[in-house]
């Protein structure tokens, strides 16, 4: 059994939507068009979810395993099986989380808490709390 909690955030990455590879990233905030960000709305998504980050990282520091994924990373379907197998997620509750997962979602401990807007950190530190 794990022995600490798991919270996985999922967002997409901007850079991996220019087809630049691991070694030659192009960032949004280097691309304009019309004086406008490319990818302005992942921007914000990043930004948005900064404060529940960072309120995770020092709450619980090293108390918890904190993952950042794309969606379409693979390891992400690895993270998700890892904790449904971990914490006991049921087929149909880990089914609905795979078959939910937005391009912007919260899972804690294999099991879908937020998804399509980042919820307050005081509601994932609190389902954290109650895990622990």
């Amino acid at each position: 059994m794990r022995t600490r909690p798991s919270v996985i955030l999922v967002r997409e990455w901007e850079e991996q939507l220019t087809g630049s590879g691991c070694c030659g990233r192009v960032e949004g905030d280097f691309l304009t068009h019309r004086g406008e960000s490319t990818f302005r709305e992942r921007r914000a998504c990043m930004v948005a979810m900064g404060p529940l980050s960072r309120t995770l990282r020092e709450r619980f520091g090293d108390a918890i395993e904190l993952q950042v994924l794309d969606p379409r990373n693979p390891a992400l379907m690895f993270l998700l099986l890892r904790d449904f197998w971990a914490f006991r997620v049921g087929l149909v509750e880990a089914l609905k989380t795979i078959g939910r997962l937005p391009v912007q979602a919260v899972v804690v401990n294999g099991r879908l808490v937020a998804r399509g807007e980042w919820p307050d950190p005081s509601e994932v530190v609190e389902i954290l709390e109650e895990a622990m």
